[in-house]
């Protein structure tokens, strides 16, 4: 009993001493046994505040900083080897609003709210953008949370990143600035060869009124996750370029081709998914999307689900479509579920269509005279699929370099145009296996997936000049 008594008073002592450390940060910060709690400062601006706790936590070894008052006003915020939680109270009870003007976007994407490297989570709070920069113009970028390598020594290039139950709100075309809500990329001054390298997680969050959602560019085999949230009204929810990474897309709700007022050369307001990798991707990548309910808001006639494509270099890329239901438009005559280009082995099964498109699923070669590989493109299966609710013209087009896809039996005689005969053909609505046409489906060349494609690259590679 002595024994633990005296224990019992050491550790009084020692919890003591630690609460009474000097922070040497406003008395907004304050030590909570383990958790740096901050309450929000009555001057307007919470930067310095929450730039101290974070600081304070990477030196001290502290895990938790937790935001305790209800409102936050904040410039930029950064961070290097940081372990750990910023946490709120809820989506709901804790609103931080990034100010506007406060970030320096010329040189490269500004970020709000960064992390370099270290093992982070953001949890349980919504984040308010508007028109965060003052530097740059066209061509420039905002991020709202960044998690990247290390500026000051790009060999170190490991972060791990999680996103949970975050409401990231913006006001889309109506502000001034490019917003991309996550981002995962090099950080800049790096080069684009040394990619940040790690995990992203996000979960149970919602994005909308931004320009990008959730964007990244992870090598080395890293893992994203991207599971149950909603995003709407976003330019392009989600997009990965160049990289090399295990992506899982599961049960989201997303919502695209409802925002009208983007320039259209950007391609924005289109697409909800899109994966493009050029000359400086990485060989491999892996993509699946599962489970999710993709919904065309109508706005234009070429809304596209998911867009996928490769430029100037072939690359392994396994994706697998599964489960998914595709909520069409009627008004949509030229725009798809899944348009694949130059990406061979893939499965698409299991999942519904409904109304219509301009093509359901679409797989072709890509012209090499637009800078794309030109290949032939096999490997695909199409199974046990519901297009018994589908309106459009063609369900399937199979278009120029494919061979041996296969179409399989079951799945309400989707109508097939396969363009070079070559492929297995098991079910279609004609008569026998033959095309509904004998020819690439045409779209106009202001509207077609070919330029689609290429607005959306430019767009990514321009936001950020690491992959210009």
């Amino acid at each position: 009993m002595r024994v633990l008594f005296l224990v019992i008073i050491c550790l009084t002592a020692i919890s003591g001493a630690v609460n009474a450390q000097d922070l040497s940060c406003p008395s907004t910060v304050t030590l909570n046994g383990g958790t740096l709690e901050v309450t929000s400062d009555n001057s307007g601006d919470d930067t310095e505040s929450l730039q101290c706790a974070i600081d304070f936590a990477i030196e001290a070894g502290f895990r938790d900083i937790f935001l305790s008052s209800s409102a936050y006003d904040i410039g930029a915020i950064s961070a290097s080897g940081f372990r750990g939680d910023l946490r709120g109270k809820s989506k709901g009870a804790t609103v931080v609003s990034i100010k506007n003007g406060v970030l320096n976007c010329s040189d490269a994407m500004g970020a709000a709210i960064e992390f370099q490297v270290g093992n982070v989570s953001v949890r349980n709070m919504t984040i308010s953008v508007d028109s965060p920069c003052f530097g740059g113009g066209e061509g420039t970028a905002a991020s709202v949370i960044a998690f990247r390598s290390n500026a000051a020594n790009c060999a170190d290039r490991t972060v791990f990143g999680n996103v949970d139950r975050v409401v990231i709100a913006g006001t889309g075309p109506k502000g001034s600035d490019t917003v991309v809500g996550i981002n995962v990329d090099v950080a800049p001054g790096c080069s684009s060869d040394q990619k940040v390298l790690g995990t992203l997680k996000v979960n149970r969050s919602e994005l909308r009124d931004l320009e990008l959602g959730v964007q990244t560019s992870i090598g080395g085999g890293g893992q994203v996750d991207i599971n149950y949230n909603s995003l709407a009204r976003v330019g392009l929810p989600i997009s990965f370029l160049d990289a090399n990474q295990s992506t899982t897309i599961l049960a989201n709700k997303i919502t695209f081709n409802d925002v009208n007022t983007y320039n259209p050369l950007t391609g924005l307001g289109i697409t909800a998914i899109y994966v493009a990798s050029t000359a400086a991707s990485p060989n491999t990548n892996a993509t699946t999307i599962k489970n999710n309910t993709f919904t065309d808001g109508g706005l234009s006639a070429n809304g596209t689900a998911v867009l996928v494509g490769q430029a100037e270099k072939g690359i392994d890329h396994k994706m697998a479509i599964t489960g998914n239901t595709f909520q069409g438009r009627s008004t949509n005559t030229a725009g798809g579920g899944l348009v694949a280009i130059d990406t061979k082995d893939g499965v698409i099964s299991g999942n519904t269509f409904v109304s219509a498109a301009g093509s359901w699923i679409t797989l072709s070669s890509g012209d090499i005279s637009q800078f794309f590989v030109g290949r032939e493109v096999s490997g695909w299966a199409i199974v046990a699929n519901e297009f018994s609710g589908s309106t459009a013209t063609t369900d399937i087009s199979l278009g120029e370099g494919t061979s041996g896809v296969i179409v399989g039996r079951s799945q309400g005689f989707p109508k097939v145009d396969d363009v070079t005969g070559a492929n297995d053909i098991l079910e279609s609505y004609t008569p026998s296996n033959t095309a509904v046409a004998k020819r690439p489906r045409s779209v106009g060349a202001a509207t077609s997936p070919t330029e689609l494609f290429y607005q959306q690259l430019s767009t990514l590679m321009h936001l950020n000049p690491l992959h210009d």
